[in-house]
């Protein structure tokens, strides 16, 4: 049997550059991996393929993100082999963290071991581009990268330090492919690149110019739709967040905290975002 862990992602840069003609959108990306784990165990069974969830959303059957995440490993195999797959989902649905890209990638890693290694890391990555956009980073293992093309083209990002993060998910989901379709709605002229966050991540700047450089242009588009959300936005400033971002396509709202003002600003965020009213709030570290 092997276990492993899915992390989640924030993303601290998000540029949208225009729309590519398969239909995705050109982005320009910078991912961080979070300390925010589903939990996967994979085994080898002489029954049937059975893939099981935690969390009753989430489909399993073959068509489902995980039921493909098998059937390509066994497709570019060309193995016969069934799996007994057991997830347990902490990553909020819908989110804007990554839980079901992570989840895949953990999964095609999990295969790939249990059956002895036969592919590579490139044939790993060509899979992954083909299961979805943000596969491919949680394929590699880095704790920040750069996302280019569809956010699929990955560039590892070397930092020294490890960030300090406050994680808000309201009472609902947002699907990412109705967000992107308001793209062209909206005026993103402006095609600034990561480049400069990355400037900040490679010189070893402070914090402080992370904080500067945080960008989402989905962002604004997000927020039209759910006005409600500017509300985390301002408790996790009154809190202490030294900058505060909405993750992907959202509805996550992340802050980012020094280190030692974090456990005071969490005591007052969950004291206002209360779980019986459905918020999650987490506190993360780069991982």
């Amino acid at each position: 049997m092997i276990f492993t862990t899915a992390p989640a992602k924030v993303n601290l840069f998000l540029a949208v550059l225009g729309k590519r003609p398969d239909g995705y959108h050109e982005i320009d990306t910078l991912f961080e991996k979070i300390s925010i784990f589903d939990n996967i165990t994979v085994d080898i069974t002489p029954g049937n393929t059975v893939i099981n969830c935690s969390d009753p959303s989430i489909p399993v059957d073959g068509d489902s993100l995980l039921g493909r995440t098998i059937r390509e490993f066994k497709d570019k195999t060309g193995k016969k082999t069934n799996f007994n797959v057991n997830v347990e989902k902490n990553i909020p649905v819908s989110a804007g963290l990554g839980g079901g890209s992570s989840d895949a990638a953990a999964l095609l890693r999990a295969l790939n071991n249990i059956c002895g290694n036969p592919l590579q890391e490139t044939d790993l990555l060509a899979i992954a581009r083909q299961l979805g956009a943000d596969v491919p980073f949680f394929i590699k293992n880095y704790a920040f990268a750069r996302g280019s093309g569809r956010g699929d083209i990955i560039e590892e990002v070397k930092a020294s330090y490890r960030l300090s993060h406050i994680v808000i998910k309201p009472p609902y989901g947002i699907s990412t492919r109705e967000v992107y379709g308001k793209v062209s709605s909206f005026d993103l002229t402006n095609k600034m690149t990561v480049d400069r966050m990355m400037t900040a991540f490679s010189s070893g700047e402070n914090i402080n110019s992370i904080v500067k450089n945080l960008r989402n242009d989905l962002q604004t588009i997000v927020l039209r739709d759910f006005p409600d959300l500017e509300k985390i936005f301002s408790e996790l400033k009154k809190a202490g967040a030294l900058g505060v971002l909405l993750s992907g396509s959202g509805p996550s709202v992340f802050g980012i905290f020094q280190e030692d003002k974090i456990t005071q600003a969490e005591r007052k965020i969950r004291g206002i975002f209360l779980p019986e009213d459905n918020w999650q709030v987490f506190v993360a570290k780069t991982c």
